[in-house]
């Protein structure tokens, strides 16, 4: 078995058991601080699923200086060419926070905690 599809069936378990009852008023905003090619492939799995397994591309120090993520979905080509137009969504934004001993991904537009299981974080102070 290969290790992308493990990481696709391990990563939809933990989607299925997304819904926690963690308050995220009760979270701190953090960072990563163990980013790794491996952190960055749950992370792309657990955004990538949200999105409906649209491709997305994240870099590797994604949620090491910021606890915000924003996603812009690019616009659909065909020959080089926008297929629809311009892009008139939102860009969709993320927060990553802590929890206990927990890291979080959480989905500001539904109010939805994704568990990350690889991700170390730091709670941070904002400004």
């Amino acid at each position: 078995m290969s290790y992308r599809l493990l990481l696709a069936m391990v990563s939809t378990v933990l989607l299925a058991s997304a819904c926690k009852t963690i308050d995220p008023a009760q979270a701190k905003p953090a960072v990563i601080t163990n980013p790794s090619a491996e952190t960055t492939a749950e992370l792309t799995e657990v955004v990538s699923t949200i999105f409906n397994g649209r491709p997305v591309t994240l870099a590797q120090d994604v949620l090491t200086e910021s606890n915000i993520l924003s996603i812009q979905i690019a616009e659909h080509k065909k020959d080089g060419l926008p297929v629809m137009g311009r892009i008139e969504e939102m860009p969709r934004q993320f927060q990553l926070i802590k929890h206990e001993e927990g890291c979080y991904l959480f989905d500001s537009q539904n109010d939805t905690l994704y568990p990350l299981q690889t991700v170390q974080c730091q709670a941070i102070e904002l400004p």
